[in-house]
């Protein structure tokens, strides 16, 4: 029977994201304004002026939009497949993992990485845990993996991590639902 599970997080907006996002609609902005005025300068090249200005602005709105980030995780038969989703268009392959592969998983406090290559697929959401995982990887070599897994997700891991760190994970074996 094959294992699956498919879970999609939204990444919350940090200050950063809202400064780059203010940022490039102001400079948007700015450039449709500096159109406008240099063909008025021109009244022949008007036309072409203020085209330019709305390709302006709407290359700014399609910029901002490229920062309403989404993670997925795909859970298969041991392989974790971690895939970021951009303004609901565009789709990445971040990272492919064989689970028995993890050499240690746990809870993330920090985000030290420890002199490895990090693979950052978290909600940076203050309500939700995130989770790291450690592994050697075939292209990235020493890799960690931070994500924001339900507990759905963490029991599917859970069974396809080795047995020396399986009892890192602190997920209850069922569902509360289930449990009487």
């Amino acid at each position: 029977m094959d294992r699956f599970k498919e879970q999609i997080i939204k990444k919350q907006p940090t200050n950063k994201d809202n400064l780059t996002r203010i940022f490039i609609m102001l400079a948007a902005l700015a450039l449709a304004f500096a159109v406008i005025f240099i063909s008025l300068m021109f009244p022949n090249l008007f036309v072409i002026g203020f085209t330019l200005a709305i390709g302006a602005v709407y290359g700014g709105f399609y910029l901002m939009k490229n920062l309403d980030i989404e993670y997925e995780y795909i859970f298969t038969n041991g392989d974790l497949d971690v895939d970021k989703i951009m303004a609901a268009r565009s789709r990445k392959r971040l990272i492919t993992i064989k689970v028995n592969d993890v050499t240690d998983i746990g809870p993330c406090e920090d985000h030290d990485d420890g002199g490895r290559t990090v693979v950052m697929a978290s909600a940076y959401d203050p309500e939700s845990q995130d989770y790291f995982m450690d592994l050697k990887h075939a292209s990235y070599g020493e890799t960690r993996v931070i994500f924001t897994p339900d507990d759905e997700m963490l029991r599917m891991i859970k069974t396809s991590l080795p047995r020396s760190i399986r009892n890192k994970v602190d997920v209850p074996d069922r569902p509360e639902d289930e449990e009487d």
